[in-house]
């Protein structure tokens, strides 16, 4: 099993926006020395407690500072972004990570971003598949030219092209059984989260079903995000930050998926989903298996179930909103000690 790190970027209470981006930095390092494979941003705009809205800053930033660790956008969200600006940007990226760029591409979750960018949320789908065919047109078949219903583009080769050939690796991130099905078939990984272990383990059973081999990948990866935090017992782990934990997804409520009025039906269980986990507090969510947290005993046991489920990797979500930085790092490296050797060998 692999081990990569999700990092949103979230505020903390008390500290300048200079101030957090420099703790996201050392904990990209430290993810580096502590044997991670890989780290990965989110995309979001416009709230109140999200601070990369465009990653691929962070990414370049993060690559003066590594060597090692594989760097990618969870994800790159096509329906905001014209796919040549995409193409150029991760070209560019790929070169300076030295091959190291990992780009993951999804059609994005969050009215809000839809409506206030002016992208009809109800053609995301369509949006995204457009998108992705445009990208690998531009990074494998110079000069590109493209016309489609959403974006269209003439004799355009890339300069510089990309390090990685045909092009960076792509990872796609999805939460439905078609988005799962539409990745398989094209032979990418597949990562997904907020879902439960065994709603986990029949999207990827439906996942490994479907898949075809690819120049990219030989056969089925997938993987989950999951918030992950380690303290030295599970007693302490709720004294550090169950506060945080009891209200993590409470925002849900007001900000995510809650507006009939621009969504379609294939984003109808997102929403029920969001709008649950929006009410659970800290029991609800261990109960129901969606956190790694507690003692080391108790997040091994939790990976555990994962991978028998069938995960080949973990991205762990270690700084939610309002977690502070010290305590980001006591997890961090308790999790490397203590969790990850149990499943796969570390070297630091």
């Amino acid at each position: 099993m692999q081990f990569g790190m999700f990092d949103e970027v979230n505020a903390v209470e008390g500290r300048t926006p200079a101030q957090v981006y420099d703790d996201h930095l050392r904990q990209i390092v430290l993810s580096e020395e502590l044997g991670f494979t890989s780290y990965w941003f989110a995309e979001h705009h416009f709230d109140t407690y999200r601070m990369a809205p465009h990653p691929n800053l962070l990414i370049a930033a993060a690559a003066r500072e590594t060597t090692r660790l594989q760097l990618g956008n969870m994800v790159t969200v096509l329906p905001f972004h014209n796919p040549v600006r995409v193409a150029e940007e991760q070209s560019m990226l790929d070169h300076l990570t030295g091959g190291r760029l990992q780009v993951g591409i999804g059609r994005g979750v969050q009215p809000p971003e839809f409506r206030r960018l002016h992208v009809e949320m109800r053609e995301s789908r369509q949006m995204f598949e457009e998108s992705y065919e445009a990208l690998v047109q531009l990074w494998t078949a110079p000069p590109a030219t493209f016309t489609g219903r959403y974006w269209s583009f003439e004799d355009v080769r890339l300069m510089p092209p990309p390090l990685q050939r045909p092009h960076p690796p792509l990872w796609v991130a999805g939460l439905s059984e078609h988005s799962a099905h539409w990745t398989a078939e094209r032979g990418l990984p597949y990562v997904t989260i907020f879902m439960t272990p065994d709603e986990f383990e029949r999207m990827g059973n439906r996942y490994r079903t479907a898949f075809r081999p690819s120049p990219q990948l030989a056969a089925p990866s997938m993987g989950i995000a999951r918030h992950v935090y380690v303290a030295e017992t599970d007693a302490r782990a709720r004294e550090e930050v169950g506060f945080v934990y009891n209200r993590l997804f409470r925002h849900w409520l007001d900000v995510a998926l809650v507006d009939d009025s621009i969504v379609d039906d294939s984003y109808k269980p997102n929403q029920r989903m969001h709008a649950r986990l929006g009410r659970m507090n800290l029991d609800d969510l261990l109960a129901e298996g969606y956190l790694v947290f507690g003692s080391p005993e108790t997040c091994r046991r939790q990976v555990a179930d994962l991978a028998h489920r069938g995960a080949d990797f973990l991205l762990a979500w270690m700084s939610p909103h309002d977690v502070p930085p010290e305590l980001v790092t006591k997890s961090l490296r308790l999790f490397a000690r203590e969790v990850m050797p149990a499943f796969a060998p570390v070297t630091p």
